[in-house]
C-alpha cells in the first residue's frame, strides 16, 4: 500500500513538539477479524483533524479505543509523550479524551441539565439541588451558543438538539480531545452553524478536535490536516489546504472517480412533482 505523507512523515507529525497523542502500530482484532492494522497517527495539541474513509474502513474501531471501549490488541499510544494504556473509558476521561457519537447516548427522560450533570450531580445535604443545576446548565448553553431550555425534558428536543446536548455535556468535562463522529447528521442548517463556532472555540483553546465525517465539504471548512483510512490501514495524512476531494475520494476508494463514475444522459419528461414553501422541522 502506498503510504505517502505529504509532509514527509509517515503519520503526519506537524513539527519537533511533542503531539498530544501519538499512536504506533495500533492493531485491533475481533476473532479473525482485523478491524486495525497497524495504524500510525499524530494528534496536535489544538488542531482540528479529520478522519475520513468508507463504511468499514476502521473509524468506528478506532474511537472506541481511543475512548477505552475497546482494549487494542497490539501497538502503543502515547500522551504528551508518555505511554498509556487507555483500558478503559474512566482511564479515557480522567486524560480528557471524550467523544460525541452520531447516536445520542444520553437518558431521555431527564432535563437537559441532569444530562449535562448526570454522574456529577449537585448535592447537599443528601438532596438534588435541581434548581441550581438547571442554573448553571443554562449558564453553560448560552455561553456555548446553543439555544436550548435546560429545564426542558430531553425526549422533548429534535434529534439534533438532543446532539447539541451531547456536545455540550462533553465540553463540560476537562476536555482537551474531543471525537465528533458524523456530528452534523441530523443538525439543521442553524444548529450546524452554531457547533462549528463552537468548535472554532474549542480549538482556540487549544483543545484538539478529531472530525470523522462523510460530508468532504465540512473537513474542508473546517479541518487543518485529513488521514485517510482504507479497510482497516492507514493510507495518508495531509495537511487540508493541500489536498482536494477528488485525491481523498481516490485514497479511501483506491480507484480514481472516473472508474466509478458513469453518468447515461437521459431526456427529462413532464414534471411529475412541485413543492413549494414547505415550513417544519428540518427545514430552519
Amino acid at each position: 500500500m502506498d503510504q505517502v505523507q505529504q509532509d514527509g512523515k509517515k503519520s503526519g507529525a506537524a513539527d519537533s513538539v511533542v503531539p498530544l497523542l501519538e499512536l504506533k502500530g495500533l492493531d485491533k482484532r475481533f476473532g479473525a477479524t482485523h478491524a486495525l492494522k497497524s495504524v500510525d497517527l499524530i494528534f496536535e495539541a489544538g488542531e482540528i483533524h479529520a478522519i475520513v474513509g468508507e463504511n468499514g474502513a476502521g473509524k468506528s474501531t478506532l474511537i472506541k479505543l481511543l475512548t477505552g471501549v475497546h482494549v487494542r490488541s497490539g501497538g502503543e499510544v502515547y500522551w504528551e509523550g508518555k505511554p498509556v494504556a487507555l483500558a478503559t473509558p474512566h482511564e479515557a476521561i480522567g486524560y480528557g479524551i471524550n467523544a460525541v457519537h452520531q447516536e445520542v447516548v444520553l437518558c431521555p427522560h431527564l432535563t437537559v441539565a441532569a444530562n449535562l450533570f448526570l454522574g456529577d450531580e449537585k448535592v447537599r445535604l443528601g438532596l438534588l439541588q435541581h434548581r441550581e443545576m438547571v442554573r448553571e446548565a443554562q449558564k453553560i448553553l448560552d455561553e456555548i451558543g446553543f439555544k436550548i431550555a435546560a429545564g426542558a425534558i430531553l425526549s422533548s428536543l429534535t434529534i439534533g438538539q438532543q446532539q447539541l446536548v451531547a456536545t455540550a455535556r462533553a465540553t463540560t468535562r476537562g476536555t482537551r480531545f474531543l471525537i465528533f463522529d458524523e456530528p452534523t447528521a441530523y443538525l439543521t442548517r442553524q444548529e450546524t452553524a452554531q457547533l462549528f463556532a463552537l468548535i472554532g472555540r474549542l480549538k482556540a483553546k487549544g483543545v484538539t478536535i478529531v472530525y470523522i465525517s462523510h460530508r468532504l465539504e465540512e473537513v474542508f471548512q473546517l479541518t487543518d490536516r485529513v488521514s485517510i483510512l482504507r479497510d482497516g490501514q492507514w493510507v495518508s495524512t495531509q495537511r487540508t489546504a493541500e489536498t482536494n476531494e477528488e485525491k481523498l475520494i481516490t485514497g479511501m476508494i483506491a480507484r480514481s472517480i472516473e472508474q466509478i463514475h458513469y453518468k447515461e444522459t437521459i431526456p427529462f419528461g413532464a414534471e411529475i412533482l412541485r413543492t413549494e414553501r414547505l415550513s417544519g422541522k428540518g427545514f430552519e
